[in-house]
């Protein structure tokens, strides 16, 4: 898989070599690229939902008990990892 960044690494080779409409060319694939890439990243995403939402609750309020710092990384994996030993799950929401 080429990288924009090989692209574009090539094309400015290309321009110091005399290439000048096919660096430019290139460029413009390039910048084609990015915009493509760009715009479809977040295009369909979708969020994790929990399914039972009163055990999620009563997990995520002993997790704002059993850390200082709420939300951060170590509470949310700790949500996480007990919600799911104690059987609940998590579905797709569009």
């Amino acid at each position: 898989m080429i990288r924009i960044s090989q692209i574009v690494d090539q094309s400015l080779w290309e321009y110091e070599q005399g290439n000048y409409k096919l660096a430019e060319a290139m460029l413009d694939f390039a910048l084609r690229l990015a915009k493509k890439k760009k715009s479809t990243k977040y295009k369909g995403t979708s969020k994790n939902v929990p399914t039972n939402m009163a055990l999620y609750n009563r997990v995520k309020s002993e997790a704002k008990k059993k850390f200082d710092v709420y939300p951060s990384a170590y509470a949310n994996a700790w949500l996480v990892r007990t919600y799911r030993a104690r059987g609940g799950g998590y579905r797709k929401k569009k």
